[in-house]
C-alpha cells in the first residue's frame, strides 16, 4: 500500500487535526492524548501504579500509563474507554477501542492519507471520496443484525473493532486483538448461594467503581436485569442518591410493570420518577425516523427513551445506569437440560423437567423437544446452524447472495457453553449500546452500562449452564444472588412483561400512514436492496396480526436512513 503521509484524528479542542509524520510533534517525550470517548472504572488503580501521581482527565491518565508501560496499557484499564494517542516516539498513531465496543473509532484510507476519527461525521469533512452503502451491512441490518465487526455502513470506511488496536504506521496499518470473550474453566463452587455470592461481589466492585456521583439514575423495569443493578448501586454506594426512572403503560397492562417496579422502589428506597411510556408510542413525534448518519438502527421505543432523557436532565441526573446485557450474560436461549443429558446427570434432569411442567402450559412432550433436543440439533447439526437465520421475504436482488457470518465456534462444547459463547460473542450487544449511550449523549446524559463490564462477561464464561437455567427459570445466578435484596416477587416472577404492546399501538394503530409513505416509492428497492412489493405485503400481514414487526421495523429505519444521506 502507498504510504500513509498523514492523518486525521478527533480531538477534544479541535474536532479535525492533521497530523504529519514529516514533522515533530511537540510533547514531553513525544506522546500526545488526543481524542477519547467514555470513562475508566479503575482509575484508583491506575493512579497508584503512576506512584500516586494525581491526573486530571481520563485521557491524561491514559497517555500516562501508556507512556510507563507501553501496549500493556489496553489490559490495565477498565471500563468502556476508547481513546487515541500520538506516540512521536515510535512514529506510531494508536487507536485503542473499548472492549465491548461502546465507543467507535472510524478510519479510512485515501491513497496517501489516513482519516481516522471518534464520529463518522469528522472523516466525511475531509474525505475526497464519494461514499456508498456497504450491502453486507444492509443485509444485516434488514435481518435485524449488526455488521460483521470492524465493518460499517459504508463502503470503503472500517471501525476499529471491539478490544482491538489500530496502528498506523509509514508504511503499513495493523490491527490486533487484545481481547474479545473466550470460555474459561469452569467455575466449580459448592452450592447455588456460593455463586450467587461470588457475582454478588463481582458486581458490588464494578458498580462502585461506575458509581461516582452523589446522585445518579437508573432505568428500571420490572426485570432481573435492571433492577439487580439498582439492588448493587444502594449496596455499593449506599450515601448516593438514586433515581428510578420507569415506564408504565395504565392504557396497555400487557406491557405495564407499575406493581413490580413500585416493590423494588420501596424496597430499595429510591425516588420513582414515571414515564408514560404508552403515549409515546413509535412515530409519535415529527418527523418520525431520524437515523444518525453512521448507521440506520434507530430504537422502536425512542420516543419514549427520549421522554426518559428529558426527564432525567429535569431533575439534575446527569449519570444514568442500565440493565443493558443480562439476557446475554445469563438467560435468553441458553438452556442446562442438553448439558445434564449429555454428561449423564439423569436424575437431576428428570427432576427439573417435571418441576418445569409444573410451572408450564406447555406438554413435557413440547418441554423435552424445545429445551432438550432442539438445542441439541441446533449445536451439532451444520445444516441447523446454516438455517439459523432464515432469510426475510422482501429481500431485493442486490442482497440476494449476501450472508451473515457469525462467530465461528467449536462443535465440540456442551450446547449450553457454545450457546454461552455464541451469545457473549455477539456484535449486536456493543452496537445497541452504542446507540443508546450516544442517544442519552445528546440529551447530556452520561448512560452507563455495568453487565457490559468485561470481568461480568469473564465471569460468565466460566459458568455452567445450571446457573443460568435450571427448573424452566432463567437467570438462576441473579436470583440467588439478590436472594433478601429485592422483593421476592420480582425474584420469583417465570412469566416476563415486553413493552411490545406499545409498539403495536403505534405501528398498528395509530402511524400507519408514516409508514406506508415510507414503504412508497423506496429508496432502497431502488438500490436494490428492497422488493417494495413484498415488504408491503409484510406490512399488510402484520396488521392483520402477522409477527413480523421487527423486521420491518428495521427495513424502514433503512428506508428511512437512504433517503436522508443518499437522496
Amino acid at each position: 500500500m502507498p504510504p500513509p503521509n498523514k492523518c486525521l484524528a478527533e480531538s477534544p479542542s479541535i474536532q479535525a487535526r492533521a497530523f504529519s509524520w514529516d514533522r515533530a510533534v511537540a510533547a514531553p517525550g513525544g506522546i500526545v492524548g488526543l481524542w477519547s470517548a467514555g470513562f475508566i472504572a479503575n482509575r484508583c488503580e491506575l493512579i497508584a501504579l503512576l506512584g500516586g501521581s494525581a491526573h486530571g482527565s481520563d485521557l491524561e491518565l491514559a497517555t500516562a500509563v501508556y507512556s510507563r508501560r507501553g501496549r500493556e496499557v489496553s489490559q490495565l484499564i477498565h471500563g468502556p474507554f476508547s481513546w487515541i494517542v500520538w506516540d512521536g516516539n515510535r512514529q506510531h498513531l494508536i487507536a485503542f477501542r473499548d472492549r465491548l465496543g461502546i465507543h467507535e473509532i472510524f478510519y479510512q484510507q485515501e491513497q496517501d492519507t489516513v482519516l481516522l476519527a471518534g464520529k463518522i461525521e469528522c472523516v466525511f469533512e475531509v474525505s475526497r471520496s464519494r461514499t456508498t452503502p456497504n450491502p453486507a451491512a444492509v443485509h444485516a441490518q434488514i435481518h435485524g443484525q449488526a455488521p460483521a465487526p470492524g465493518k460499517t455502513f459504508y463502503e470503503g470506511i472500517r471501525a476499529v473493532a471491539p478490544g482491538c488496536v489500530l496502528t498506523i504506521m509509514r508504511d503499513r496499518i495493523e490491527s490486533e486483538a487484545y481481547w474479545r470473550p473466550e470460555l474459561r474453566p469452569l467455575l466449580k463452587l459448592p452450592d447455588d448461594e456460593a455463586y450467587g455470592k461470588a457475582f454478588r461481589d463481582l458486581l458490588l466492585l464494578i458498580v462502585a467503581e461506575y458509581t461516582q456521583e452523589d446522585e445518579v439514575g437508573v432505568t428500571l423495569s420490572g426485570g432481573l436485569d435492571s433492577t439487580t443493578v439498582a439492588a448493587a448501586i444502594r449496596e455499593s454506594s449506599p450515601k448516593t442518591r438514586v433515581t428510578a426512572f420507569s415506564w408504565t403503560a395504565p392504557e396497555l397492562p400487557e406491557a405495564d410493570e407499575s406493581e413490580a417496579i413500585a416493590a423494588v422502589c420501596l424496597k430499595l428506597g429510591c425516588r420513582a420518577v414515571s414515564i408514560a411510556a404508552d403515549r409515546h408510542w413509535p412515530l409519535s413525534s415529527e418527523p418520525g425516523i431520524e437515523p444518525e448518519v453512521a448507521t440506520p438502527l434507530f430504537n422502536y421505543y425512542s420516543e419514549a427513551w427520549n421522554e426518559t432523557f428529558r426527564a432525567a436532565r429535569q431533575r439534575g441526573v446527569r449519570v444514568l445506569f442500565s440493565g443493558l446485557s443480562g439476557d446475554h450474560l445469563f438467560g435468553d436461549t441458553v438452556f442446562s437440560y442438553p448439558d445434564l443429558l449429555l454428561t449423564g446427570r439423569w436424575w437431576r434432569l428428570v427432576a427439573e423437567l417435571l418441576e418445569h411442567r409444573r410451572h408450564s402450559e406447555r406438554s413435557l412432550a413440547q418441554i423435552v423437544r424445545r429445551f432438550v433436543l432442539s438445542p441439541i440439533a441446533d449445536a451439532y447439526l451444520p445444516t441447523r446452524e446454516r438455517n439459523e437465520l432464515k432469510p426475510v421475504a422482501w429481500l431485493g436482488p442486490r442482497l440476494r447472495h449476501e450472508s451473515i457470518e457469525g462467530p465461528s465456534i467449536s462443535r465440540r462444547l456442551l450446547p449450553g457453553r457454545r450457546g454461552r459463547l455464541k451469545l457473549l460473542r455477539d456484535p449486536w450487544i456493543g452496537t445497541v449500546a452504542s446507540h443508546t449511550t450516544r442517544h442519552a449523549a445528546r440529551h447530556g446524559i452520561d448512560y452507563r452500562h455495568p453487565l457490559l463490564d468485561h470481568r461480568l462477561f469473564e465471569f460468565a464464561a466460566s459458568l455452567p449452564s445450571t446457573q443460568t437455567f435450571s427448573d424452566g427459570r432463567q437467570k438462576v445466578i441473579l436470583r440467588n444472588a439478590m436472594r433478601g435484596r429485592l422483593p421476592v416477587a420480582v425474584l420469583d416472577r417465570r412469566d416476563r412483561t415486553y413493552p411490545i404492546a406499545i409498539a403495536h399501538r403505534g405501528l398498528r394503530e395509530r402511524e400507519q400512514a408514516k409508514v406506508w409513505a415510507l414503504m412508497t416509492d423506496m429508496r432502497a428497492a431502488q438500490m436494490g436492496f428492497v422488493d417494495e412489493r413484498r415488504l408491503r405485503a409484510a406490512y399488510t400481514d402484520y396488521l392483520a396480526g402477522g409477527d413480523e414487526g421487527a423486521l420491518f421495523w428495521h427495513t424502514i429505519t433503512l428506508e428511512a436512513w437512504l433517503r436522508r444521506y443518499f437522496p
